[in-house]
């Protein structure tokens, strides 16, 4: 399901649908982009409150929070709790992204549209950058999983999609599919007809990116790219990839030597879904003039994307990769159903 888009010819209710009065600093601000959220109750009436569970913090933030606690579980409970106190959101300052959050449905305002119902289960599917949210504790943080237990309260505003848990998919799965369902279905939309499709990262995203493009194409050769030479080697097993190449991505010049040495033809698609910072480079080097990449990662600087094509000469079309799309999920959580490579993969 989605907030309804708000209507732009109604200014009165714009504000109120999108959340802007829950921001507290700066004034006039969208609330991703502010500083400060006001997560008090009660409920407002272009929002519904979520007794929240479980947080699905995005690989990037994650990746970010273990490594300045060291690893240790409970001092990244504490960072994460000093986040949300100092925000009313969670919104780490240090890679500006947040993730998604699980819960019950505990109240709703008067003027939402199409709202779940109360008691539902769902997985708020906007951005925690800008759901407000405060924790009553936090209660378990594994340092290898980015899926943290909480109890708290968030406030999902009437624009921002949601999505049911499903009945026949389990919990942690779930989640992980929603958290970058989008990177399944612009994928699929992107990928073309016949031709090759790089995908770089081997994680949750990247597995239902190849999925995507396996599902999608005609013609298909998959190629998957990462430093992680277990992951590769399992995607590949799977035939969730026609390629798999282990390489350091951040190093653009060596990872083409080690795409063009495994055989991999230039790329008409690449989908960026990499945690770590500094892998612009080769993703533009690796696609074919007038080829398409997909940034599908918060580690992305797009300033450096940008100015490193502008410095190569190549033109290719680069796309920021919205966690939103209109499928709401439903194309994602199909995939995972009806591809048995892609729950054996799933699973580790």
């Amino acid at each position: 399901m989605t907030g309804s888009a708000p209507d732009l010819a109604d200014l009165a209710d714009v504000g109120g649908r999108l959340g802007v009065e829950r921001v507290t600093e700066p004034a006039g601000t969208l609330p991703q982009p502010a500083q400060v959220l006001d997560a008090s109750g009660p409920v407002r009436p272009y929002e519904f409150e979520v007794a929240v569970d479980r947080l699905c913090l995005d690989a990037t933030s994650f990746r970010s929070i273990r490594a300045e606690s060291g690893g240790d579980p409970v001092a990244m409970g504490e960072r994460i709790r000093e986040i949300v106190a100092a925000r009313g959101k969670m919104h780490n300052p240090v890679t500006d992204s947040g993730g998604i959050a699980v819960g019950t449905v505990r109240a709703v305002g008067a003027e939402v549209t199409d709202p779940p119902r109360v008691g539902d289960r769902i997985v708020t599917l906007a951005s925690l950058t800008l759901t407000p949210l405060r924790l009553d504790s936090v209660v378990t943080v594994d340092p290898d999983s980015a899926q943290v237990e909480v109890v708290g309260t968030a406030y999902v505003c009437d624009s921002a999609p949601w999505g049911p848990l499903p009945d026949d998919i389990g919990l942690a799965r779930a989640v992980e599919v929603y958290d970058v369902y989008g990177a399944a279905s612009h994928t699929a939309r992107l990928a073309p007809e016949k031709g090759v499709v790089y995908v770089l990262g081997c994680g949750h995203a990247g597995k239902l990116a190849m999925a995507a493009a396996r599902d999608s194409m005609e013609e298909s050769v998959v190629v998957a790219v990462d430093v992680d030479e277990q992951a590769v080697r399992r995607v590949r097993a799977s035939g969730l990839c026609d390629i798999g190449v282990v390489a350091d991505l951040q190093d653009p010049v060596g990872a083409l030597a080690a795409v063009r040495a495994a055989g991999a033809p230039a790329s008409d698609l690449t989908v960026v879904v990499v945690s770590a910072p500094r892998c612009e480079p080769f993703s533009i080097l690796a696609t074919k003039e007038g080829g398409t990449v997909l940034f599908f990662s918060m580690a992305t600087n797009f300033s450096t994307a940008a100015l490193t094509a502008d410095g190569m000469g190549h033109d290719v079309t680069m796309l920021v990769g919205s966690g939103f799309t209109p499928d709401v999920g439903a194309y994602a959580l199909d995939l995972v159903r009806r591809t048995p490579a892609l729950r054996e993969t799933c699973e580790d």
